[in-house]
């Protein structure tokens, strides 16, 4: 009696333990629905998501349609709300994101405004990678994303590639591009510091420029050793 009492006791106990972890993975996974436009979006549903550049934010308040507003998180981090104006979004979670919203709200709104978010990120998401490269082309990514990585990606760069002038072009960012010394991090092993690329960004590898210089130099060096092994034959 015991014994049977026992393995009923193992037996509820794995399968609480199934019915939480179908319940976790339902509560966590992303919900797939495609935009006006036909781009394939993802829902975040995870409270652990940190909201990035390029994600599509939904906002409605109830009994407040003036508020309400769709917009994409832009370059600077933040969303624009009807007469909230800019609210920094980029690396909040989704419930610190809406603590924050219904804080401003609460400048207009007598109460605690009751809200709808939603966010959700573009699937075709990608870094389009130019310049000495083995293959240009654009490289589709959903996240943040190593610029070694993607270089790597693109077939990895050539002999004439001059990886101390590496740029980044960000997206929706009009300034200067960043540009980063791939070599010296390689060479003095910083590699975590490398920037890393975001979706939406463009990559490029200059070509040295004393590179045909340099293949002079080579080619004659062969020349005049080749001239050596001909004179001791």
């Amino acid at each position: 009696m015991t014994i049977h009492r026992a393995m009923a006791v193992v037996l509820i106990a794995v399968l609480l333990s199934s019915c939480s972890s179908e319940r976790i993975v339902q509560d966590t996974a992303p919900a797939v629905s495609r935009s006006k436009t036909g781009v394939l979006l993802v829902k975040m549903q995870s409270n652990t998501y940190l909201i990035k550049q390029g994600d599509n934010v939904d906002l409605s308040v109830w009994g407040y349609p003036e508020f309400n507003t769709s917009t994409l998180v832009k370059s600077g981090g933040t969303i624009t709300v009807p007469l909230l104006g800019e609210i920094k979004a980029v690396g909040l979670a989704k419930d610190d994101f809406s603590d924050l919203i219904r804080a401003r709200l609460s400048e207009y709104v007598q109460g605690e405004p009751r809200i709808t978010l939603s966010v959700s990120s573009p699937l075709s998401q990608k870094v389009t990678v130019l310049g000495a490269v083995t293959r240009q082309d654009n490289y589709p990514v959903t996240s943040d994303v190593s610029l070694v990585e993607i270089l790597s990606t693109a077939g990895g760069t050539t002999a004439e590639s001059d990886l101390n002038h590496v740029k980044i072009l960000r997206y929706g960012n009009n300034g200067e591009p960043t540009e980063v010394d791939v070599a010296w991090h390689m060479e003095t092993g910083n590699v975590d510091l490398i920037p890393k690329v975001r979706p939406g960004d463009t990559v490029f590898v200059p070509k040295k420029e004393n590179f045909i210089r340099s293949f002079s130099d080579f080619l004659r060096d062969v020349v005049l050793l080749f001239g050596f092994f001909r004179v001791l034959n």
